[in-house]
């Protein structure tokens, strides 16, 4: 029987306001009090790096870093689209705000980025294309980069139009805060798995803690460019289990993958709110060295 996760025994975030630009189905942002009493719990000097190897839209990492929880970032996204959206944002912040406020969101736009995304044979960095994710993420429903729409629907004839989640002053300021803290914030493109063998041979595991939350077993390669295959889910477990890594938090969806392949570690239920399709509770699974 899996242990529940009570959110509600941690103190509330002050400040309240998301810290990431980003949307994401799933997003991990209101796991930060919960985050943030495991890391005191782990590291009492608070002089912890927080690592994502599936980051995403890093809502946690952010809060943290922003609330002065953690002291260095690492973000990585195995997407090149994701990716650049982030180094575009902490290489390139002005040219990143400049482009919010002067790309209006409309149809045209948003058909124009999503033909970047899915026409891209980038392998390295491109701001356009970290844009023009950071634009879809903003204009379709939940936040979704593959196969979700534009918000309001392509005629707009829905009760929310595609600018009802892009605010140009909010976002242009969420992006200059992170501009501002750049110098403790790296990111990379590789695979989840290599990127946590990156850390541990540059021996920094042992003052990072590592949050991991991969693309999910059943939905994960229809919401993500990046979906995982089997293979490469084992192959994460098997790394994780050896416990090379001394602090770790793994998020995943509940399915008997997943649950064969973490058997031996104590299990905790998670209640996750969504909002794609229809606005539901659904139950996700968490593990941790």
């Amino acid at each position: 029987m899996a242990n529940v996760i009570d959110l509600k025994a941690h103190p509330t975030r002050h400040g309240g306001a998301a810290a990431s630009p980003f949307r994401y189905p799933g997003g991990k942002g209101f796991l930060t009090p919960f985050l943030k009493d495991e890391l005191l719990r782990r590291f009492p000097k608070g002089q912890a790096g927080f690592a994502e190897p599936f980051c995403g839209g890093a809502g946690a990492a952010l809060n943290l870093l922003l609330d002065g929880d953690v002291k260095r970032l690492f973000l990585n996204d195995a997407d090149v689209r994701v990716y650049s959206a982030w180094r575009a944002i902490t290489d390139e912040t002005d040219r990143f705000i400049s482009a919010i406020n002067n790309t209006e969101p409309t149809i045209e736009n948003w058909e124009t980025s999503l033909r970047k995304l899915h026409d891209t044979n980038a392998t390295s960095y491109d701001f356009e294309l970290g844009f023009a994710a950071f634009f879809v993420n903003r204009t379709s429903r939940s936040g979704v980069l593959l196969g979700s729409g534009p918000i309001g629907g392509y005629d707009q004839s829905g009760k929310w139009k595609i600018d009802a989640r892009y605010y140009k002053d909010s976002l242009s300021d969420r992006v200059a805060k992170i501009g501002a803290l750049r110098h403790c914030i790296e990111t990379s493109n590789l695979d989840g798995l290599t990127f946590c063998r990156a850390l541990e041979e540059r021996e920094l595991l042992s003052e990072t803690f590592l949050f991991v939350d991969p693309p999910y077993v059943k939905a994960g390669s229809r919401l993500y460019f990046d979906g995982m295959t089997v293979a490469k889910h084992d192959a994460l477990a098997q790394w994780l289990a050896a416990d090379v890594a001394p602090h770790w938090l793994l998020t995943y969806d509940d399915h008997p993958l997943v649950r064969e392949n973490y058997k031996n570690k104590k299990e905790y239920r998670l209640d996750v709110r969504y909002s794609l399709g229809r606005r539901r509770t659904e139950r996700e699974l968490l593990f941790m060295s």
